[in-house]
């Protein structure tokens, strides 16, 4: 029987043994350390290295490296790939019934949001984002609450050179504008206001959080301001309707 040929890329597969060298017992090691854990040269292991830092995996202090925020990333799009949408369904569905308003459920990716999920109302005003589509994450209540679960440097790698195209004088004019922002809507656990996009739509956005502790998707609740006010009552649903979810995750 003629040997199957291997197509694997060596490069690749050292690339991938470093990262998971890194555990909670050594979460930092240096250079020669790297080496002897995936038994090459010091010079062999400084190349992959090099690539992983200047690609946003690793990060050197001093001599030492460590995991960067972009590894965490990658996390987050396995968790994301999960179907999120066959998880939600139900209670997102439940939540519009229950409200008469539109509720909508996306996943970050890099500096968008992608929405996966849409239980539309049958209200004559109606928020109304089709499944697929990307909308910059700084300009909506759903993208904010997933970037504020970033570390600060990944916010810096992802907004790097990014155009800050806002739709309304009230969205965030550059990434030092938009820090602040995040900062409070992590303490807040929601992000609950007017779009930026959408004239008149008015949303309350909560993220739905893995077992993990990581936000791996938001959810929001979402209609016409003229139908739908700040409400705590109406908040809190939301709040416990995405914790119901996050429990699944």
């Amino acid at each position: 029987m003629a040997k199957e040929p291997d197509y694997r890329s060596n490069s690749l597969l050292r690339g991938l043994s470093i990262l998971e060298c890194f555990e909670p017992r050594r979460p930092e090691m240096t250079l020669t350390e790297i080496a002897e854990a995936i038994s090459v040269t010091s010079s062999a292991a400084y190349r992959f290295i090099v690539t992983l830092e200047r690609e946003g995996y690793l990060i050197r202090q001093e001599n030492r490296y460590r995991l960067a925020p972009r590894v965490m990333d990658l996390g987050y799009r396995y968790l994301a790939s999960l179907d999120v949408y066959d998880l939600a369904r139900p209670l997102a569905e439940a939540l519009r019934n229950e409200t008469g308003f539109t509720v909508h459920v996306a996943v970050l990716q890099e500096t968008e949001i992608v929405y996966v999920h849409r239980a539309l109302s049958d209200r004559a005003m109606v928020s109304n984002v089709p499944v697929g589509s990307r909308l910059p994450a700084f300009s909506t209540t759903m993208g904010r609450v997933l970037l504020s679960d970033l570390p600060e440097e990944e916010l810096d790698r992802r907004f790097a050179g990014y155009a800050f195209d806002r739709m309304s004088p009230a969205a965030p004019a550059s990434l030092a504008e938009l820090k602040p922002l995040l900062k409070a809507d992590r303490r807040r656990g929601h992000v609950a206001q007017g779009s930026h996009l959408a004239t008149g739509t008015y949303s309350i956005a909560a993220p739905l959080v893995s077992r993990h502790g990581h936000y791996v998707a938001a959810m929001n609740l979402s209609g016409h301001e003229m139908q739908m006010q700040p409400d705590p009552a109406l908040t809190a649903r939301v709040l416990a309707v995405a914790a119901e979810i996050s429990k699944l995750l």
